[in-house]
């Protein structure tokens, strides 16, 4: 699995699980503007809890063993993975991949697509629209019988449809969509749509966000001494056929109407409630912790710790057993010519997959140990994990081969030094 595919899955598990924690906790009370900065908080965490690594940090251990442990470890090289190249697998891997990748992009492209066009629309409108002021407040006319909206610092109105009154609360209702940026919220749930157009919980997440910035907007209506009651016939249209007080993003249907209705006459939730928004942090930590945790599981994946042979008790100390002739640590490491890097590359390239081992459908980790000698030759190769004969011969084979390294050096002389390398050989 390629890190970009894992990184998408975890984003939009978090956004399955982070919806699910807004709705149990937060979407009954009143805390409109606490409800806000937890739906942005929300995309915020999504895509970027991912690309914490705290791997290293999680698996620090600072006391003493924990260092001679980790010393040890310097000897046992990086895991490479071989995978089998046979016709049918992959093409078959192929093609499923390129159809999957081709669905994901073409709904991608039409969503991005038709939302350039809608706001291309509207700024063409507004634009062309005439200006004016009403109380003060600057405002686009429209030609014809129009919904009222905003988008971001416009204002889209019909007076003549509305009467006095009503033109005064649908202006404080959509200043309050421009005063707080309302548009560059919805902006951000679609661009999180875009991303994630398969993932139902991106469209309820952008659902959650409208809905809140009309409770944001209502109250502010409520709160400038307009009657609750004639407000909320004013929501209902019954003076008007089109639906006043509308904001561009959203298509009042009759279940949003009536939660708005609903929260216009809830009761405030009490202050002390708003202790429970805290609960986002151990929530997020989880997460982290989660997407930390597979990091971490899938660094191991490269070791072999339980068939690393460990050195006897001695050598964990400052001095080393001189009385073996091939050291498991030394102060200057044999190193391959080129480095870590230029090793796995060349093993990558000479590997092959056995062609009967792939017939058999045999695949696992073959763990294969030498030692560098003194003139930088490879000796005594053997395997100390086999899974196939042919796989455990080709291992041999190719690092048999190598090329002469640099020779490990212990107080000043040239000393053998065994390495353990893992070769994964896995089946497409």
């Amino acid at each position: 699995m390629t890190p970009f595919i894992l990184y998408f899955i975890k984003v939009n598990v978090a956004l399955a699980v982070l919806y699910f924690f807004y709705k149990l906790l937060f979407s009954k009370d009143t805390f409109f503007g606490l409800r806000r900065l937890m739906l942005i908080l929300i995309y915020i965490t999504a895509f970027t809890y991912p690309l914490l690594n705290l791997s290293d940090w999680m698996t620090t251990d600072n006391s003493t063993v924990g260092q001679v442990v980790s010393t040890l470890y310097e000897k046992v090289l990086p895991e490479i993975a071989i995978t089998s190249n046979t016709a049918n697998e992959t093409s078959g891997y192929s093609w499923i991949k390129t159809i999957l990748i081709g669905i994901y992009a073409s709904g991608a492209v039409i969503l991005l697509t038709r939302t350039l066009i809608e706001i291309g629309k509207t700024c063409t409108v507004l634009h062309r629209s005439k200006k004016a002021f009403i109380d003060g407040i600057r405002v686009c006319l429209a030609n014809g019988k129009q919904e009222p909206y905003s988008f971001f610092g416009w204002i889209y109105i019909y007076p003549d449809m509305h009467s006095a009154k009503e033109v005064k609360e649908i202006l404080i209702h959509e200043q309050t969509h421009v005063r707080e940026c309302h548009s560059a919220d919805i902006l951000l749930a679609q661009i999180a749509i875009i991303l994630c157009w398969f993932n139902p919980f991106a469209w309820l997440m952008r659902n959650e966000m409208r809905i809140n910035h009309e409770y944001l907007a209502d109250r502010k209506v409520i709160a400038n001494g307009y009657d609750k009651k004639t407000y909320q016939y004013h929501l209902l249209g019954l003076e008007h056929t089109q639906l006043a007080a509308a904001n561009f993003y959203n298509n009042f249907s009759v279940l949003p109407l009536k939660n708005r209705i609903k929260m216009l006459n809830r009761k405030r939730t009490r202050n002390i409630m708003k202790s429970k928004y805290l609960m986002f942090i151990p929530v997020t930590a989880l997460l982290v912790l989660f997407s930390n945790c597979t990091n971490t599981a899938k660094e191991e994946e490269t070791e072999v710790k339980e068939e690393v042979k460990f050195v006897p008790m001695e050598v964990q100390s400052d001095t080393v057993n001189v009385q073996d002739e091939v050291f498991d640590v030394v102060e200057q490491m044999p190193e391959f010519n080129g480095g870590n890097s230029a090793l796995m590359n060349y093993l990558r390239e000479n590997i092959e997959y056995p062609k009967a081992a792939q017939d058999k459908g045999m695949q696992g980790r073959v763990v294969v140990q030498f030692v560098v000698n003194t003139d930088g030759s490879i000796v005594d190769v053997e395997v100390v994990r086999s899974v196939d004969p042919e796989l455990d011969k080709e291992a041999i084979r190719v690092v048999s081969n190598m090329p002469k390294w640099k020779p490990g050096t212990q107080k000043g002389k040239v000393v053998r030094v065994k390495y353990t390398v893992p070769i994964m050989f896995r089946m497409k």
